[in-house]
Parts: C-alpha cells; sequence; structure tokens
C-alpha cells in the first residue's frame, strides 16, 4: 500500500489497481488537452484539462477525478528574456553578441603595455550560418610601439536541414603597422561538412578557392589561393567552452607558398561576475612568403574579459 499527498488532497494507491491505471494512463496520453501541472511543493498532477478561468484550472485526473487546482498553487514558469537587440534599438535582435577587453601593463626600470579589444556577432539557424568578428591589439615595449594591428573578417555559411553539407564565403580584412605591406584584403568560397555533431561538440570542415592581395607592399598581384579549414567547438559545460580553428591558405600563384592562422579560444564563465566570462585566447598567423622587416610567424596571446551586449 502507498500515500501520497498532492495539494492536501489523500492518495490511497493499492497495488492491484494497477490494471485500471494502465488504461487511464493511455487514454490520458492520447487526450488532445493533456497537460502536465507541477505544484509549489514540487507534486506534478497530470490529467485533462477540462476547464481554465483566470484563477484555476480544472482538470480531469485518471484516478481522482475532477480536479479544481487554484494557479496560486502552481508553479510559476519561468520565461525567457526576450532580446530587444543591440542597445535595446532592434538591432541583430537573435544574434550572440558579446565585447572583449583585455589590459596587461607595469611600469618600472621599463613600461610595458598591452591592449586587447575585440566583437564578436554569431547567428545560426537552419538555413544561415553567420560568424563575424573583429579585434585590435597593441603592445608597448619600454615606451616603444611593438606592435599595432587590427582584423576584421566574416564567415557566412549556407546550411541545409537535410544533409551535413552547406556552401560558404568568407572575407577578411588586416591591418598591421609593422608589416611591408599596408593592409590586406582575402576573400573565397567553397564547400563545408559538418563532421561530427554531438550535444557538446562540433567540427565543421571546409575545402574551397580564395584570393588575396597586399595593398602597399611590394607584391601589388591578386594571388589565387585555396582554403583548406577545421574549427572545432567544445561546450565543456555550462559558460565554459573551448574553440579551435586552423586555416591554411596554399598559393596556386607559387607553389609550396602558403599562409596559415591557427586560433584557439578558452571560454570561462565567471561565477561571481553574471554574465561576464574569462577568456583565454592564442593566435599564430603564418606566411612562408613575408619579406623585409616582416615576421614569417605573427604569434599573440591574450587573457580578457568577455561581455554580452
Amino acid at each position: 500500500m502507498r500515500h501520497n499527498f498532492i495539494n492536501g488532497i489523500y492518495l490511497k494507491a493499492m497495488k492491484s489497481s494497477k490494471l485500471v491505471l494502465l488504461p487511464l494512463l493511455l487514454v490520458c496520453s492520447i487526450s488532445l488537452n493533456a497537460a502536465e501541472i507541477i505544484l509549489n511543493n514540487g507534486d506534478i498532477v497530470h490529467g485533462d484539462v477540462v476547464e481554465q478561468t483566470d484563477n484555476s484550472i480544472v482538470l480531469q485526473h485518471p484516478i481522482l477525478g475532477r480536479l479544481v487546482i487554484a494557479n496560486s498553487q502552481i508553479k510559476p514558469t519561468e520565461l525567457a528574456p526576450v532580446d530587444t537587440g543591440l542597445f535595446n534599438t532592434g538591432f541583430l535582435s537573435d544574434w550572440k553578441r558579446s565585447a572583449e577587453f583585455g589590459i596587461k601593463g607595469s611600469e618600472g626600470n621599463t613600461r610595458n603595455m598591452n591592449i586587447h579589444a575585440g566583437v564578436r556577432l554569431q547567428v545560426e539557424d537552419e538555413v544561415k550560418r553567420w560568424d563575424i568578428d573583429a579585434a585590435y591589439d597593441s603592445s608597448e615595449d619600454a615606451g616603444e610601439q611593438s606592435q599595432n594591428q587590427f582584423f576584421a573578417r566574416f564567415n557566412r555559411d549556407f546550411l541545409n536541414a537535410s544533409s551535413t553539407r552547406f556552401y560558404f564565403t568568407e572575407g577578411r580584412y588586416d591591418w598591421d603597422e609593422f608589416e611591408d605591406w599596408d593592409y590586406r584584403l582575402s576573400m573565397g568560397g567553397g564547400v563545408g561538412d559538418q563532421l561530427i555533431k554531438t550535444e557538446d561538440w562540433r567540427v565543421l570542415g571546409r575545402l574551397g578557392i580564395g584570393v588575396s592581395k597586399e595593398f602597399g607592399g611590394e607584391d601589388a598581384e591578386w594571388v589565387p589561393e585555396g582554403v583548406l579549414g577545421i574549427d572545432s567547438v567544445w561546450h565543456i559545460a555550462e559558460r565554459h567552452s573551448l574553440e579551435i580553428k586552423n586555416t591554411l591558405y596554399p598559393s596556386f600563384k607559387d607553389v609550396g607558398e602558403f599562409r596559415n592562422i591557427s586560433e584557439l579560444n578558452w571560454l570561462i564563465g565567471l561565477d561571481s561576475l553574471k554574465g561576464i566570462d574569462l577568456k583565454l585566447g592564442l593566435k599564430n598567423e603564418f606566411d612562408s612568403q613575408s619579406s623585409g622587416d616582416s615576421r614569417n610567424n605573427d604569434f599573440k596571446y591574450y587573457l580578457a574579459l568577455v561581455m554580452g551586449l
């Protein structure tokens, strides 16, 4: 014999009632008005909705019959906040928007200062996936500028709900005071595939062609190149993720020459600062054709705070 209390109503369920309970549950499950109500004390009541008013709801329970439950006895349902867009303007509503900022400095025999600032915009539905970001980095060593660069890029995937395969297009702008060129433009496109997808982990592969051009440098021609990339995002826990990207751009003009961009972003949610995350970023850009004062490797790392916009 088993005893339960639901909102002060005494239930006495005999083991012999199982044969009667089973068909009643089946009838309840196929009813168009079937409902599941969670009470303030945590109990759950199933039944068919007979009537609903401003003050109560009337259920037809398969065992207890007609039940009248006051709204005050029902646990309120938490509603998802409405996205009002960037700065409540409605612009970019339903996009994931974030800004990040990091600064590190020291002063003594020498003065050092490192600044990192960036923004990122992301959205995905059944037919499209956008990923847009931009960042500025500046460094001072012993009072002299040693790094001063900016980039902006976009990636647009054209999705097919019935297939893991998709098409993509991408573009990027780079400006670097310490390169032998003023700025560089690159763009491309091709086909991609979702190689792995689980609840917490996704891996995308990309294969395509593109072009790039350096303005203000020795090479003033558009360079045709390939695009071979892989993106991995692992959601370790809520507000805790690890993102790894690598894109290889082999030159079709000079066989054996290439560019490569590697990136790692480790995002950790800060429980003590609601809505603010800590980001560790590592990035390396390699260009086998760098000349003059330009370096083949441009490696940088930073620690930044990330907040939603």
